[in-house]
């Protein structure tokens, strides 16, 4: 009973923090629209700040997520290792922790899908302060530019010391701004590509130990089922032992009276 218990606490707890994570996940969705929609180096500053707070906070929630998921392993293997508990039990268990690390590993694709979705808003948004800064650039300048660090500052400092240029200062500045988003959300979507991976290969060795769990108690309940249909057949075959006993008895009776009854004719004087 106190082993059923703290599992469901565990399960609980986590099942709690997904829910939680989920309305972080939509705190961070604002705090994107609201960066990628603002003007201005002084908002767009505020606003990158509570921006990057939300993600950071979203951050260690999907670590504190997957630090629970590995704890609930640890104890899961406690349980698995124990003799104590039939094969039934721990194939029940083990559904159980499955569906939970599914559940985390769709919560942590659905931030990863949000992240790249802004990631690719962001770029774009970079696209267009990089074709005021340099209307002459061409596409392939302009895509170099966004996803190569090297080809950012050459570019930026092509802009900088080029006469055409109005406010160059001010453009460079928001340019900057907006790459440094685009970098920010990359290491994002990285460190949730971790999270997934060791999720995944959490699933993946637990659908190792419920295949041979389901097996061990297949095997088990062939063996029960085999152990019945013999019981079956010798109960069938006590009854039919029983039924001739008692025709033997019958037949042995009369038998008796048969030879009696001769005797007697035979033996009776005359």
């Amino acid at each position: 009973m106190a082993r059923d218990l703290m599992d469901s606490l565990q399960i609980e707890r986590i099942q709690q923090s997904i829910s939680k994570a989920y309305a972080q996940i939509d705190q961070v969705k604002q705090a994107h629209e609201e960066t990628l929609n603002t003007t201005g180096d002084f908002r767009l500053s505020q606003s990158t700040a509570r921006r990057d707070d939300q993600i950071s906070h979203t951050q260690t929630m999907m670590s504190q997520v997957n630090s629970e998921m590995r704890a609930l392993r640890e104890l899961k293997n406690q349980y698995m290792s124990s003799h104590s508990v039939a094969n039934s039990q721990k194939a029940l268990l083990q559904s159980r922790y499955q569906k939970v690390g599914r559940d985390v590993k769709d919560l942590l694709t659905s931030y990863s899908k949000v992240s790249k979705n802004y990631s690719t808003q962001y770029r774009e948004k970079l696209k267009k302060q990089y074709r005021i800064a340099n209307p002459s650039a061409t596409e392939e300048e302009v895509d170099e530019a966004v996803y190569n660090d090297d080809a950012h500052q050459a570019f930026a400092q092509a802009v900088s010391n080029s006469s055409k240029v109005h406010n160059a200062t001010r453009v460079l500045s928001s340019v900057k701004q907006r790459h440094d988003d685009v970098k920010k959300i990359a290491k994002t979507i990285e460190e949730l590509a971790a999270l997934i991976q060791e999720l995944s290969e959490l699933v993946d060795e637990q659908q190792v130990q419920l295949d041979s769990i389901e097996d061990a108690v297949e095997a088990s309940n062939t063996h029960v089922q085999s152990a019945q249909v013999a019981i079956g057949e010798g109960i069938v075959l006590a009854k039919k032992t029983r039924k001739c006993k008692w025709w033997f008895i019958l037949v042995a009776l009369i038998l008796a009276i048969v030879i009696g009854v001769v005797l007697y004719l035979k033996l009776k004087p005359n």
